[in-house]
């Protein structure tokens, strides 16, 4: 599997969250699929876990997001591969960057999270998929109402 697939991959999953299309996305993991998000806390000396989940844990919380309070306006995801790994298993390693840019209903856009992903990948099949993402986060402060994964 060449890394422009693995590129492709990351990059529509990228797109499908800011569709808020979470079916394709889920679509794009593996069953095993495990999802994070943490930030490095320098007053703790370690990594805060915000949000882990595996792939049902994942379903749950998209099927329950019509629930929640939510900020108003659409994400975008920026996004750019640093670099692709690969091991003996039939998996890849990948970074990347990612920047989350929230654009609220009057069209007033602003840099809303600014951190990386690492990414597990399953490259056995005719089909990338995730099996493993890690969001790093370099920002400490989302304020209420945010459910959607970065």
């Amino acid at each position: 599997m060449s890394n422009d697939a693995i590129q492709r991959l990351i990059y529509s999953a990228a797109l499908k969250l800011d569709a808020e299309d979470f079916k394709g996305f889920m679509r794009e993991c593996g069953d095993e699929f495990k999802y994070s998000i943490r930030a490095y806390s320098p007053e703790l000396g370690q990594d805060m876990v915000w949000l882990e989940h595996g792939h049902k844990g994942m379903q749950d919380l998209f099927a329950m997001l019509p629930q929640h309070v939510r900020i108003k306006g659409r994400f975008k995801r920026h996004v750019s591969v640093y670099f692709v790994d690969r091991d003996e298993g039939g998996r890849a390693r990948a970074h990347s960057s990612v920047l989350l840019v929230h654009t609220d209903p009057e069209g007033n856009s602003r840099l809303f999270a600014a951190g990386q992903y690492e990414d597990v990948i399953e490259t056995a099949g005719d089909t990338p998929r995730l099996l493993e993402r890690v969001v790093r986060l370099e920002t400490r402060e989302l304020g209420p109402g945010v459910h959607v994964p970065v």
